[in-house]
């Protein structure tokens, strides 16, 4: 069964960036991954700001729209923290080790956002449902 979710850590990377992009390309010939009901959700990695995170989704939005036209989702990002690294060095998640440090909180909230069906409630629909969608409200 596959999943109606898709999520994608990328970083600031020009790789990342651009392996995020070819696993993209590559999902959007997939007869599956062509399913209505699938949504790529973005998350930037090991930023060091919010503004940022929100580079990067900008830039790989912008290109995924214009060669794949593949709605994505920014869910938020995980920053580069000492924390964090002193958590995946001890093998523990950062959630218990350094639960006040600034990626813990950032897990929170990018939990709370796939939690929360309303944070992706205004991604364009595909296929049929886009379809019918258009002629009932007249809105794409």
């Amino acid at each position: 069964m596959a999943s109606g979710e898709i999520l994608l850590v990328t970083t600031p990377e020009p790789a990342s960036i651009t392996d995020s992009y070819s696993l993209l390309k590559a999902l959007n010939r997939h007869p599956r991954f062509s399913n209505e009901d699938t949504q790529v959700k973005i998350i930037a990695n090991k930023v060091e700001s919010p503004n940022e995170g929100n580079m990067l989704f900008n830039k790989l939005n912008s290109v995924v729209n214009r060669y794949l036209k593949i709605p994505i989702v920014y869910l938020g990002a995980i920053p580069q923290d000492s924390q964090l690294t002193r958590a995946v060095m001890q093998q523990m998640p950062v959630c218990i080790q350094a639960p006040a440090s600034k990626s813990s909180a950032a897990y929170e909230m990018i939990a709370a956002g796939l939690l929360n069906p309303e944070k992706s409630k205004n991604v364009p629909k595909r296929g049929m449902t886009a379809f019918f969608s258009h002629i009932i409200t007249g809105k794409r």
